[in-house]
């Protein structure tokens, strides 16, 4: 093999590796988002933020109505290219889970639901970490990233999540400079 032929190999080794990702960028860009089906998928968001934070003690995600709190989040401060990408997470977590369980993620176990997000977070450690910055250069952060950070978000942002999870004072009455803190039991403050 010749020197000329062995570069040659590489470009088109190279052009090929890089074409699929940026036609997924250009289609992306270019598709406006169908955000009825987002609406759509309500439940299954519920179900979604449910398994991310659960009911125990304390109200889960779905009580506190954390799932319209994403469906706002993705409508309206994702860019179009975001919004693509994260109903098309969605579409990935069915297809995960009726290619792993052969049903719905409606209808896992919480067990199951717990291992689908698992090997979605998991699809990101494996990249290389200069892969990981031009992804999200091109797509913005990973659906899971995303479903993550506005699930906590709304969480503690929720009437639920601020007042009987975390401690929360409406109004301070007046100002104590020096509060002692209890040291077993104490919860996080939901104001700073």
């Amino acid at each position: 093999m010749t020197r000329r032929r062995a570069l040659y190999l590489i470009m088109v080794l190279v052009g090929v590796i890089t074409a699929y990702p940026l036609l997924k960028w250009v289609i992306y860009t270019s598709r406006k988002p169908d955000l009825g089906k987002l609406n759509a998928m309500r439940p299954l968001i519920s179900e979604l933020v449910e398994t991310i934070i659960p009911a125990t003690d304390s109200p889960g995600a779905k009580e506190a109505g954390v799932a319209d709190f994403v469906i706002g989040k993705v409508i309206f401060y994702l860019d179009r290219r975001e919004q693509n990408f994260f109903i098309d997470g969605l579409g990935d977590i069915e297809q995960l889970s009726r290619k792993g369980y052969g049903q719905s993620f409606m209808n896992c176990t919480m067990d199951q639901r717990v291992k689908i997000l698992e090997c979605l977070e998991d699809q990101q450690l494996f990249l290389h970490p200069l892969l990981i910055k031009v992804k999200r250069k091109l797509f913005g952060f990973s659906f899971i990233s995303y479903l993550k950070a506005y699930t906590v978000e709304g969480y503690c942002t929720s009437l639920l999540g601020a007042t009987r999870c975390l401690n929360y004072q409406a109004t301070p009455q007046s100002y104590q400079p020096c509060v002692p803190l209890v040291l077993l039991g104490q919860r996080s403050w939901a104001t700073k």
